[in-house]
């Protein structure tokens, strides 16, 4: 009954039933000379039932509700004024069972004996036998009320349960007197007794001090032959990447080494996010943005043994242009022609805090990353350069430039040491001369990326995505092949 829980409501209702008991006590003073009604009636006699009998009885059933009223009451109160602390619904519950079944214990025992002394030995009795049949349930009906008074968990609170040496993360979906239910990472129902709740080993990730997150780690195992410095410093990228893209990740990460058998190396990354992610869903975050920095930077994520499927002649040049340019504009040549473009592309290598590309000079060459990062600076309001943009393995620079002659429009350094494979118009001119087809589709990759900058930085896209692309397409064949626009 939820008008229960008002302290006004009680306050009233309160003085309501004390004005009952004074009205009841003056009428048994009256009518008996005695003001309970107990001590003048007997049902062990073989009397009539009376008035006087229907007025005992009731007095302790009104001394009951009163006395459970005001502990309501009082708990209210409290509740309304305690910020730290709270007295849950679950412990009133058994106080107001307690009550009447004292006041009903009491009531029996003097209406039919008159003896205080029997009172005590049969409460005695019966709550001795009461407490033994019902063991498992008075042990956790009390563990749910420490559970909830001393607030070791709430719904929808996350906790990280440690058990055999492994770890498990669940969803505090509901408790009650019995239970503690918990939703798991496969979104699976699991029910735990309180009293077995309440020994386990866990930590609850939502109650931590504000800005802490769920700690985790992840194994990647990879081929002895690769340097392990530099496997560890793409790794560290990884997780600075994804702190800097993903708002479900922490500004905390550590990189190491965890062992060494049977010629591969295990690495061992640790992160913090948000406790409301799944491990599943965070490692797989983390998997993803891995194997593309591993894979930019030529490391080896199979095995040594693996027999290579370019020549040597080819090389490394060959392998980093081969291996990143699925993920940027130049993805939409075939296997054959980004082959042919990898023979011509050279490597470039930038150390932290030089400058790349400079703003406003004319190039016709763009960079995709291999290993490190770039950062894209633009002078603010004040004169002050600031970073618009991080680029990371994988991304690529200078596209406009490459594509249309148009100057270069940002200042570009390295934020880390950085490895690059450098394009030029006279590398990718024959492949574009002996397929037209691809700088429609350049066109169009082109068109949506800035149509989604634009939505980014404006909250509105362009408006025509068509007319863009094939603005795009004549300024290319301008810039590649003057006289066909």
């Amino acid at each position: 009954m939820s008008f229960l829980k008002s302290p006004a409501i009680l306050k009233y209702l309160v003085w309501v039933l004390m004005a009952c008991n004074l009205l009841l006590i003056s009428w048994l003073d009256v009518h008996t000379g005695s003001i309970w009604g107990w001590t003048i009636t007997d049902f062990t006699d073989s009397h009539q039932f009376s008035l006087i009998d229907v007025a005992a009885i009731f007095q302790f059933v009104l001394f009951a509700i009163t006395a459970d009223v005001v502990m309501r009451r009082s708990v209210a109160r409290y509740n309304h004024h305690s910020k730290k602390s709270q007295i849950p619904a679950i412990l009133v519950q058994c106080f107001t069972i307690l009550i009447y079944a004292m006041f009903g214990l009491a009531g029996f025992i003097l209406l039919y004996d008159h003896s205080v002394s029997n009172l005590v030995a049969a409460s005695g009795a019966i709550g001795l036998s009461i407490g033994y049949v019902c063991r498992d349930m008075i042990s956790d009906v009390v563990n749910s009320i420490v559970i909830q008074t001393d607030g070791l968990i709430a719904i929808n609170d996350w906790i990280e349960v440690s058990d055999n040496g492994s770890t498990q993360y669940y969803q505090v979906v509901q408790f009650d007197r019995r239970m503690v239910t918990l939703r798991n990472r496969f979104d699976y129902l699991v029910k735990i007794p309180n009293t077995r709740f309440i020994g386990m080993s866990y930590v609850n990730l939502s109650k931590q001090d504000e800005g802490r997150g769920s700690r985790r780690t992840l194994e990647i195992k990879l081929d002895a032959l690769n340097h392990s410095e530099k496997v560890m410093g793409v790794l560290n990228l990884v997780l600075e990447s994804v702190i800097n893209t993903d708002s479900d990740f922490m500004n905390w990460q550590y990189c190491g080494i965890k062992s060494l058998e049977s010629g591969s190396v295990t690495y061992l990354i640790a992160y913090e996010c948000k406790p409301h992610l799944k491990p599943i869903d965070s490692n797989s975050r983390i998997m993803q943005v891995a194997l593309r920095f591993l894979t930019a930077a030529g490391i080896n994520t199979g095995s040594s043994m693996e027999v290579q499927t370019l020549d040597k002649y080819e090389s490394k040049t060959s392998n980093r242009f081969y291996e990143i340019y699925e993920f940027g504009i130049l993805r939409v040549m075939s296997h054959d022609e980004a082959m042919q473009l990898s023979k011509t592309a050279t490597v470039v290598h930038c150390f932290k805090g030089e400058q790349l590309i400079r703003q406003g000079e004319q190039a016709d060459s763009m960079f995709l990353v291999s290993e490190g990062a770039l950062e894209v600076k633009v002078p603010g309001k004040d004169g002050n350069a600031i970073t618009v943009a991080t680029l990371w393995p994988g991304d690529c620079v200078g596209e406009m430039s490459l594509l249309t002659g148009a100057p270069r429009s940002a200042d570009v350094f390295a934020k880390a040491d950085a490895v690059l494979v450098e394009i030029k118009k006279e590398n990718i001119a024959p492949i574009l001369e002996s397929n037209l087809r691809l700088i429609d589709e350049i066109s169009e990759l082109l068109a949506k990326r800035q149509a989604h900058s634009a939505a980014m930085a404006n909250n509105s896209a362009i408006s025509d995505l068509r007319e863009q692309s094939q603005n795009l397409a004549k300024r290319i064949l301008g810039f590649f092949f003057k006289g066909l626009h």
